[in-house]
């Protein structure tokens, strides 16, 4: 007997959970949009994004460790396998555990340099700019002490992926995502504010480091054992590591800095409009890249065996199903906008609708140069960092200046034309040669 529904029963599970996850957060951000608009006034959810948008500085703090150890854990742990207690065996063994020890040391640094910089940092910031009278003090030091907390478990899941891993790690982020929005929405009902920004923190938290504790503790022993334990790191990590991390910090400058630079410029209502607009923008990427992401450890170990033909079958489908995937979403978004949602008080939340063209364009763009560099960073190499640094200098005085005169429309616009006449192109006709050059190389 034939069995029903075959192509939704021969998902793989990787992709399965990944997609499921990227749909959740793409469902569940628009809840939030709704019960943002419907609970916080435009006030409130200006503080509300801008403070969301300053606690991601983690992610320069996190310097892209966390891609980067998907990488190298994917390399490391060719020709290893897991045995009782989660240790592994294998030649490459001793590398494995010291890797870990390592990411584990750094980590733990890197969260005490960010609760101790961005609390009395964020404090001076939002003080500068309170003209509102709302209790904000109190949510700020939750939101940045339990994002500082979660930078700890992170080193473990992204190993734990690198390894293969796939299907266990993201049904943790999966049930971290649906505790974190259910949180925050109940939030937001029961009137608590900006106290739902602390809720996504809080479950990325506690839900990644109950599941270690129950069923991957030996992790946490093999990660003590090997905390000081010598391991190459500037040779091994380094290299791609502070590559990366350029490419973060530019990304950030180019995206999130500007909710709260045009916080400081125009006020918290454009700041909502905008950081509601970018939460809708970004929701769509994060759906759109889960057919990239599930791909990127079998990259790695397709080129660590120079498997050249696999490669290019695990890159090329998946690409070209997740831009149409992004763009089918943008149109939809530009259409519900264009037509359900102008003349509501929902549109009013949003930017205008050719200033929300622009952001999706430039997401689109960003997406695409996303998926080139995944590809590329299977050689444990980072090529696009002088492009994106060069072109990050040049648009961020352009951006404040576009802000400053023409606020979101000038910023949508300087955004739009650095990724369309800069960023795309470069990042395309470099994804070429290095594939050529790289793989004589290897």
């Amino acid at each position: 007997m034939a069995r029903p529904f075959p192509r939704l029963a021969s998902i793989p599970r990787d992709l399965a959970l990944v997609l499921s996850l990227r749909l959740w957060q793409a469902g569940a951000g628009l809840i939030t949009t709704l019960l943002a608009v419907h609970f916080l006034t435009p006030v409130v959810q200006g503080w509300y994004y801008s403070f969301i948008s300053v606690a991601a500085l983690y992610t320069l703090f996190d310097l892209g460790l966390s891609t980067v150890l998907v990488q190298v854990s994917a390399h490391a742990f060719a020709g290893l396998h897991w045995i009782e207690n989660y240790r592994v065996d294998g030649p490459n063994q001793s590398y494995f555990e010291a890797l870990l020890g390592r990411s584990a040391r750094w980590y733990a640094i890197v969260a005490l340099l960010f609760a101790g910089l961005l609390l009395p940092s964020g404090i001076l910031f939002f003080g500068t700019n309170d003209t509102s009278g709302l209790h904000w003090v109190a949510p700020w030091l939750l939101l940045c002490s339990l994002t500082a907390a979660g930078l700890l478990v992170m080193p473990f899941m992204a190993i734990l992926e690198g390894s293969g891993q796939i299907p266990q790690v993201y049904a943790v982020r999966l049930t971290q995502a649906v505790c974190g929005s259910i949180g925050c929405w109940w939030m937001f009902m029961s009137g608590a504010g900006l106290w739902a920004t602390a809720m996504v923190p809080a479950m990325s938290l506690i839900v990644p480091l109950a599941w270690l504790l129950r069923y991957r503790r030996g992790l946490f022993v093999m990660a003590w054992h090997h905390f000081g334990r010598q391991f190459d790191w500037r040779r091994e990590v380094w290299p791609l590591q502070w590559r990366l991390a350029l490419n973060w910090l530019c990304g950030y400058l180019l995206t999130q800095i500007n909710i709260p630079v045009l916080f400081h410029l125009d006020g918290p209502i454009a700041a909502g409009q905008l950081g509601l607009s970018l939460a809708i923008v970004n929701t769509l990427g994060l759906v759109a890249q889960a057919w990239i992401i599930r791909r990127v450890p079998r990259m790695a170990r397709a080129v660590a065996v120079r498997d050249w033909k696999l490669l290019d079958q695990l890159f090329m489908r998946d690409f070209a199903i997740s831009s149409a995937v992004f763009v089918a979403g943008a149109i939809t978004v530009l259409v519900l906008d264009k037509v359900l949602l102008t003349e509501t008080s929902y549109g009013h939340r949003l930017l205008p609708f050719w200033q929300l063209f622009g952001l999706l364009t430039f997401a689109l763009c960003n997406h695409i140069i996303g998926a080139l560099a995944a590809h590329l960073r299977s050689f444990r190499r980072e090529p696009f960092m002088a492009l994106i640094t060069a072109s990050t200098i040049l648009a961020v005085p352009a951006i404040l200046l576009a802000t400053k005169y023409y606020s979101s429309a000038g910023m949508v616009a300087v955004l739009v034309v650095t990724n369309l006449a800069i960023n795309l192109p470069f990042a395309i006709l470099i994804w070429y040669r290095c594939n050529r050059i790289w793989r004589i190389e290897e």
